[in-house]
């Protein structure tokens, strides 16, 4: 009787914890736009065609407001975009470090495609500290045209999974 009543316990738990699990990694797909100013360096390749080389930092705002996951978190993304404005066509990468109120970080790879105007693409989770311990999961993103101002610098906005 006391074998089946542990095992009753351990299965209870285990499925807790599956459940608690899947519940988590919902979570994790944020809705929201990260707002940005994009500072590097460019490289001319060859004529109209570009190698941008930086870090793109800003402000995430969570649609579900105030409360949510990393609503009005510090991001901070080291990457390239590399713009060809000979066959109209762009190709960026890189990672981003999501930093919360608290000081718990998150840890991003993201890359895309697109046209030297707009791109999209995915960024995956791949590790993080405190609350973010563990988290997992795929994500989408997309940036419309940005402002490229005579400094060398650039702002635009990037939406998560819209």
């Amino acid at each position: 009787m006391k074998i089946a009543k542990l095992l009753r316990y351990v299965l209870t738990i285990s499925f807790s914890i599956l459940l608690c699990g899947t519940a988590q990694a919902q979570d994790w797909k944020v809705t929201g736009v990260f707002a940005w100013l994009g500072v590097g360096k460019t490289f001319q390749i060859e004529k109209g065609h570009s190698y941008w080389v930086g870090e793109f930092s800003g402000t995430f705002i969570n649609d579900k407001g105030a409360g949510s996951v990393f609503h009005g978190a510090g991001m901070k993304c080291p990457g390239f975009n590399d713009l060809n404005f000979n066959d109209k066509k762009a190709s960026a990468g890189g990672y981003c470090v999501i930093t919360d109120a608290e000081g718990d970080q998150a840890y991003v790879l993201w890359q895309g495609m697109g046209d030297t105007t707009s791109s999209k693409g995915t960024f995956m989770y791949t590790g993080g500290t405190g609350k973010y311990k563990g988290i997992s999961g795929n994500n989408s993103w997309a940036s419309p045209a940005s402002v490229n101002w005579p400094d060398g610098t650039v702002s635009g906005h990037t939406t998560f999974n819209r």
